[in-house]
């Protein structure tokens, strides 16, 4: 149900319920003045009656419907006397006051009283109160139910004025393309639709961000597959052109290289294009740091001898953190790999999980050339290589890692290693609550 026809709906209902519950309000309360003043012309025609009416002579007929009375009167003996003509007769009933009774299947209000040894009896149908009050509600709510419409309209067109801000704040988001993102004017809109346009803008600001760095991420993955596979077809056209199997087997050789190249690099580039999305609470679990080290030394150890590098853990405490375990996996694994891949033979990399300040942290730390200070703050962009490098890579690893902690809050600091040599880099991620 929209909002309009909710607040409609709510309002007209409230209105016809204030009004109905007037209506009988109006409608008791006159019935009881209707009681109140024929009571009081049942008690002046009792107490009129001895002194100003001949017995005899009688009275007229009552010509309105509030003038209905039944006008008795007995003598000292129990006589009836003639009062008025024409009206029913009613049982001596030998009140001295007012009394409610039923007869034939009829209310009746009756008041009677003994005067100068004459007893004066004076009734009423109830059915004549009612209708006395009903006349008199009729005339009075004619104009309240009038007044109701007139409210109801006006409703109608407060609130149709009212929400017309927000139909057009609908229209303006509806009627724009997948490519028009620019924000929407929030200035002229009222207090209570400016915090939805802002949010709405804040949206489509991040969602062109979005847009953007997904069209940078093709254009750049198009360019850094373009080179690889070029570099893949000629060399096997120069395998296929070898002209001795000394030839044939070196260039098969480099074509295994390149081939291995470039699954690395579409591995990173489909790791980049799944850590760039944000987790979801289901996937964050408990993680040992600890635990994560002692795997990750395994699963490079064989990189590591090949290459005679020292590769252990120098510290591990009991780092606990909640986070993805795949995520936290894949960003460790690319920092390892990375000081492997730049470290020289006979290196050292040294892994750690400790706890500073109570914040648990991952260091990876090694003794190779480092990377200079100026290129800190590039080494987290895609595809960038500092200058002088010899291994070979594709660039991703470091975006990757970056991705993986901005996802989990934590934080990645780059520094020398030890003697100013090499290079380390720390992810201190959120104070354990």
């Amino acid at each position: 149900m929209t909002i309009r026809r909710q607040l409609l709906l709510g309002l007209l209902a409230a209105t016809l319920l204030c009004v109905l519950g007037a209506g009988i309000s109006l409608f008791r309360s006159l019935l009881e003045e209707a009681n109140e003043l024929a009571d009081l012309q049942l008690r002046q025609l009792a107490v009129a009656l001895p002194d100003e009416f001949a017995p005899q002579a009688g009275l007229a007929a009552a010509q309105d419907p509030e003038e209905a009375f039944v006008l008795q009167a007995w003598d000292e003996d129990g006589q009836p006397l003639p009062v008025l003509q024409g009206q029913p007769t009613l049982p001596r009933y030998a009140l001295a006051g007012f009394a409610d009774v039923v007869l034939h299947g009829e209310d009746w209000r009756l008041y009677g009283e003994t005067r100068r040894g004459r007893y004066v009896q004076v009734a009423q149908a109830q059915a004549v109160r009612d209708q006395l009050a009903w006349q008199m509600s009729r005339r009075a709510g004619v104009p309240l139910l009038v007044f109701a419409l007139i409210l109801a309209l006006l409703i109608v067109a407060v609130v149709g004025r009212a929400l017309a801000p927000l139909h057009r704040l609908a229209e303006s988001v509806a009627g724009r393309s997948p490519d028009a993102l620019t924000p929407l004017a929030a200035d002229d809109m009222p207090p209570e639709l400016r915090p939805v346009a802002l949010a709405l803008n804040s949206l489509m600001g991040q969602f062109e961000a979005a847009l953007t760095a997904q069209r940078t991420f093709v254009a750049d993955a198009a360019h850094e597959l373009r080179s690889p596979l070029t570099a893949l077809k000629l060399q096997l056209q120069v395998a296929e052109r070898a002209g001795s199997e000394e030839e044939r087997r070196v260039a098969l050789a480099r074509l295994h290289e390149r081939l291995d190249r470039s699954t690395h690099l579409v591995r990173q580039l489909l790791s980049l294009a799944r850590h760039e999305t944000a987790l979801a609470a289901s996937q964050l679990h408990t993680v040992d740091l600890g635990q994560l080290l002692e795997a990750a030394v395994a699963d490079h150890s064989a990189l590591a001898d090949s290459r005679a590098i020292d590769l252990g853990v120098v510290e591990t405490l009991q780092a606990r953190v909640q986070a993805d375990p795949d995520g936290l996996q894949v960003l460790l694994n690319n920092l390892i790999d990375n000081a492997l891949r730049y470290t020289q033979q006979g290196g050292r990399v040294d892994l750690q999980a400790a706890l500073e300040d109570g914040r648990p942290l991952l260091r990876v730390s090694d003794n190779g050339p480092g990377v200079p200070q100026h290129y800190h703050a590039r080494l987290f962009d895609r595809f960038f290589r500092p200058d002088g490098n010899d291994a070979w890579g594709c660039g991703l690893g470091l975006s990757i890692v970056r991705h993986i902690a901005e996802h989990h809050h934590a934080e990645i600091a780059l520094d020398d290693g030890e003697a100013g040599r090499g290079l380390q880099v720390t992810v201190r991620f959120p104070q354990v609550a």
